[in-house]
């Protein structure tokens, strides 16, 4: 008997000692004498799985291996190899963190803006030259605090993981010519939306606003999707961005008068880089679907090299625009009008398309991928009766008639009550 209890005894401590060792040592439970480091995404999935499945379907994950990015990024590290942290401070931070040489480079290439850089951040400064976040391995920083015990490694909350000043530590960059090429942040700041207090976390990571995740104590109570759904979310523009039309024949002439709204963005629509786009297009159609017309209008941002050509190539963007050549884009809450009139000839139209994409044009990759186009939108419109531009007119006339002729019996009546006629 005492034989067996020694062997179970054996038995418990050795699965003891596996579990324990299958523990992932992260940066906060570095051993005694070992500094701090940053830890892979792939050692957040161990107790984070959830977290992890979101994160890696995202646009984060993807910051460095995009192949959006990474062309561009090849092109400047040949003709400018000096400057190229300017880009991986943001797309690739914590490889730009690293000492140079440091063997795990490659393990954090493949994972972009990874969990524990987002993580890592103690401070932001908008005030400070790029980059403008500081980072510090060891305590993971978030919106939640966490029990002394309950992690392997420590966590402290953070009110600037809840603020767009977080999020300013990228998506906010001049030029040295101090163009606004990245201007996300100043779009919100500049907005309603900032003295509301409503962040780019409602929108970008709403979860956290959820009464559902969050108890009373501040726990959470379920892990956050960490997708960061926005511009590249068809779901997403299309209950941020509705479109409305109606469509009068009058004569010859068919208007088309679309509203535009941006309702559910906190900043300017397309934001972001600017070669991103919105494309509105419209065509009308007869009984029998043949096109009738045809129009387009592009809401768009465009940066010049100074002698009003248009700067097209991504990293040139940042280093050499200096103008605006067009802004016509949605600020917050914004109601955008467009008026489109189609001469008309015998035939008359039954129908109208208007449709909205959210461009990202990609001129670096292959021609059969040189845009991307996510639909947001597409609504028929059926034609309705209107008036002659001439009928509108004397319809007019006939009112003042009218009115002028009311007022004159008016008149008659009062100065014949007075005379007691």
């Amino acid at each position: 008997m005492n034989r067996l209890s020694s062997a179970s005894a054996c038995v418990l401590l050795f699965a003891a000692l596996c579990l324990f060792a299958s523990i992932p040592k992260e940066a906060g439970a570095a051993l005694a004498g070992e500094p701090p480091t940053y830890q892979s995404a792939t050692t957040c999935a161990q107790c984070h799985p959830e977290i992890y499945r979101t994160w890696r379907a995202s646009e984060h994950a993807a910051a460095f291996t995009n192949p959006a990015f990474q062309l561009p990024f090849e092109r400047f590290r040949l003709t400018q190899p000096g400057k190229t942290q300017l880009c991986e401070q943001c797309h690739n931070p914590i490889r730009f963190l690293l000492a140079p040489g440091d063997p795990r480079a490659a393990v954090f290439a493949q994972e972009g803006v990874t969990c524990d850089f987002c993580h890592s951040v103690e401070s932001v400064d908008l005030k400070d030259a790029f980059p403008r976040y500081r980072a510090k391995p060891g305590v993971k920083f978030g919106p939640r605090g966490g029990a002394p015990g309950k992690s392997v490694h420590t966590t402290k909350f953070s009110r600037l993981h809840i603020t767009s000043e977080f999020c300013a530590g990228c998506h906010e960059f001049r030029n040295a010519y101090g163009v606004a090429v990245l201007s996300t942040y100043s779009e919100w700041a500049e907005s309603f939306y900032r003295g509301e207090g409503v962040h780019c976390q409602f929108c970008h990571l709403p979860q956290l606003f959820d009464a559902r995740f969050i108890d009373p104590s501040g726990r959470g109570k379920g892990p956050l999707d960490h997708s960061m759904a926005g511009g590249h979310s068809r779901e997403r523009l299309a209950k941020a961005i509705p479109v409305r039309a109606t469509l009068t024949v009058s004569g010859r002439e068919a208007t088309l008068r679309i509203q535009l709204k941006n309702e559910l963005v906190g900043h300017k629509t397309p934001s972001g880089m600017p070669t991103h786009r919105l494309r509105l297009s419209s065509l009308l159609f007869d009984g029998s679907g043949n096109t009738l017309g045809r129009k387009e209008e592009v809401f768009e941002r465009v940066l010049g090299d100074g002698a009003r050509k248009p700067v097209e190539k991504a990293e040139l963007l940042f280093t050499a625009a200096r103008e605006v050549l067009k802004d016509n884009r949605l600020g917050p809450k914004e109601t955008r009008e467009i008026t489109q009139a189609f001469p008309l000839g015998d035939v008359k139209p039954a129908v109208a398309e208007v449709a909205l994409a959210y461009e990202i044009p990609t001129p670096d990759i292959a021609p059969a991928l040189r845009l991307i186009s996510i639909p947001v939108s597409r609504v028929l419109i059926p034609a309705k009766a209107g008036f002659p531009a001439g009928t509108v007119v004397l319809i007019a006339l006939a009112v003042v008639f009218l009115l002028a002729a009311g007022a004159a019996l008016l008149r008659r009546r009062a100065r014949r009550k007075s005379a007691g006629l």
